[in-house]
């Protein structure tokens, strides 16, 4: 029987949708005996992205990841729980409206960064936008500056730079809350309806949670979306918090102690910053949060 890499397209229960890239087909395969073992033994789940070979209906090999995106699922057991692999880009999604929180972006960043990819940040439904110019304040004050793209699936703005990010091969999750338009945005860009929406919300401007599970979507200029559930509990796991609080790493380079946890320590210079009112109390508060969260690992099931 003659093998072939396939990419985990979505779960269905046992059954996984799988994407044949040399001829741009999708089957429907299950696990062989012998993986189902090993993903066992080793604590692994398949997501939507992973690389896996495939030999007639039966998924044989999970190939080597080069990224990973993992949250602590929801519900208090505390386990890690895969969302997407082999990522070149978590595109965050969030709107002009009252479903913007920037402490929620800064947790969204903490994940990309600690698993090694680029995050784009995707203002959805620009056309709608309520105060915009309060949320660009806040995300071009993020430190080290990220990219940013202003979006519409209604008008068309900023889709073909979107697409542009993906071409030749390249990946990317949309991920954000429920409702922030991230099925639209795709409809919009690959060209037709496959996948389902629901008409925004009267109620605080939100729009309406459709999509269930995470399906990777090829697009005509060789790149790939995955699509993915709104998150309503993102728990870090893999997480690297430092390294988007650029600002207040430089600052405590001045703290009297090297361990300064930047609490009640005399000498604290991350806490003089604040005081005198160059770095905001609020985005202190996010980073000691979500450092925090990360001395508390999820326990290993990927």
């Amino acid at each position: 029987m003659t093998a072939c890499e396939a990419w985990i397209s979505a779960q269905h229960h046992d059954v996984f949708s799988v994407y044949l890239p040399h001829n741009g087909a999708f089957i429907n395969a299950a696990l062989s005996g012998k993986l189902r073992l090993q993903l066992k033994q080793k604590h692994l789940q398949l997501v939507a992205g992973d690389r896996v070979t495939l030999e007639g209906e039966r998924i044989t090999a999970l190939h080597e990841r080069r990224s990973l995106l993992s949250r602590i699922e929801a519900g208090g057991r505390g386990f890690a729980q895969a969302l997407a692999a082999n990522m070149d880009y978590v595109f965050i999604c969030t709107s002009p409206n009252e479903e913007f929180n920037i402490k929620r972006v800064d947790r969204y960043l903490a994940m990309a960064d600690g698993a090694g990819v680029e995050a784009v940040l995707l203002i959805t439904k620009a056309d709608i936008a309520g105060d915009l110019n309060s949320v660009l304040s806040s995300i071009q004050a993020l430190n080290p500056n990220r990219q940013y793209l202003l979006c519409s699936a209604i008008t068309g703005q900023g889709l073909d730079s979107v697409r542009n990010l993906v071409a030749g091969g390249k990946s990317a999750v949309l991920m954000g809350s429920s409702g922030v338009g991230k099925s639209s945005l795709i409809n919009a860009i690959v060209g037709d309806s496959r996948l389902e929406t629901s008409e925004i919300s009267a109620h605080k401007d939100k729009g309406r949670h459709t999509t269930t599970s995470r399906t990777l979507i090829p697009l005509d200029n060789g790149g790939f979306f995955i699509d993915s559930p709104g998150i309503r509990e993102l728990q870090l796991d893999n997480s690297d918090a430092a390294s988007g609080f650029a600002d207040i790493t430089v600052l405590a380079g001045g703290c009297r102690f090297r361990n300064c946890a930047h609490m009640k320590e005399p000498g604290c210079a991350v806490r003089e910053a604040v005081a005198s009112g160059t770095l905001r109390a609020s985005r202190l508060d996010s980073y000691l949060k979500l450092k925090d969260e990360e001395r508390k690992p999820g326990k290993r099931l990927k």
